[in-house]
């Protein structure tokens, strides 16, 4: 199972659930495969170059619907090669700064942000906050510095430590910095609050609801898949999701277990892929 999910991550450990529960399910081994950068091109790649029937791939959202944004000649087709299977959980993806940040809210680092143009500096994780998040600045004429990381876990330690002054990232990347103390949260990027979390406000309750977007972390076959195989294996992970020790393990992390079909995963990713792109032509935001 190749995935793109930088270690310790949501994605990482939603992979690493299925793949123990898929390996119960059909008796061999599932191992994961970790294949972090360029915006899950890297891993994306590595799994179409794979040989049918070798390989699944295991993603969030932003490979199939901000990637093909932001890096336009991909060596791959995101739609032809990469067949939906099953989504697993909405993962939510939060703002925060860290405690002496001078901004009680997501909208009051904003107007510092008006205030003090290019002296606030911000980073993302991969995928649709980075690209909204980008173009929210840009279409409100707010000037603040991208700090680019491969992965998540030193983005987050770095606004902790004052490197950075604003990170969006998972909740499940967050949240031990969260209890420690070292970060605190601003606002939710989907549409509901945490359970979680249930204090801390959405994007939109927060006054910025052009950056509403979630992560749904889910399971991809290979072109030309048996379409029984898919069945099969859309049921196995349904399965897995519905397993009291997964929701349990999705509820310590802040995530909400996620059923439906692999034609109803595409349709989702299709729309807010659309949404995404149109965004990215508006403002020409491209990969930094």
């Amino acid at each position: 199972m190749i995935t793109p999910a930088s270690p310790g991550g949501s994605t990482d450990v939603m992979a690493r659930l299925v793949s123990e529960g898929l390996s119960r399910h059909f008796g061999v081994p599932f191992p994961v495969d970790t294949r972090p950068g360029a915006e899950g091109s890297i891993a994306a790649q590595a799994f179409v170059q794979a040989p049918p029937g070798t390989a699944l791939f295991f993603t969030n959202a932003g490979t199939i619907t901000t990637t093909p944004v932001l890096i336009p000649r991909l060596p791959y087709d995101t739609r032809a090669d990469l067949v939906t299977i099953a989504p697993v959980a909405t993962d939510f993806l939060a703002y925060a700064v860290r405690p002496d940040f001078p901004a009680a809210t997501l909208s009051e680092v904003f107007e510092r942000i008006r205030a003090r143009p290019g002296d606030i500096s911000w980073c993302s994780a991969p995928g649709g906050t980075n690209l909204l998040t980008n173009a929210y600045l840009r279409s409100h004429g707010l000037d603040a510095v991208f700090v680019n990381y491969r992965t998540t876990g030193p983005a987050a330690l770095d606004t902790a430590a004052g490197r950075v002054d604003l990170t969006v990232q998972p909740l499940v990347t967050l949240a031990p910095l969260v209890q420690e103390g070292r970060l605190r949260l601003l606002a939710v990027t989907t549409s509901i609050r945490s359970p979680a979390w249930p204090d801390v406000p959405t994007v939109k309750e927060a006054g910025a609801p052009e950056l509403e977007v979630e992560g749904i972390p889910g399971l991809f076959g290979w072109k030309g898949m048996p379409e029984d195989l898919r069945t099969r294996l859309t049921a196995a992970v349904q399965d897995v999701v519905r397993a009291p020790e997964t929701i349990e393990r999705m509820r310590s992390l802040g995530l909400v277990p996620r059923i439906t079909t692999a034609q109803e995963l595409e349709r989702d990713l299709r729309e807010m892929g659309g949404r995404l792109a149109e965004v990215a032509q508006k403002y020409g935001v491209r990969s930094e």
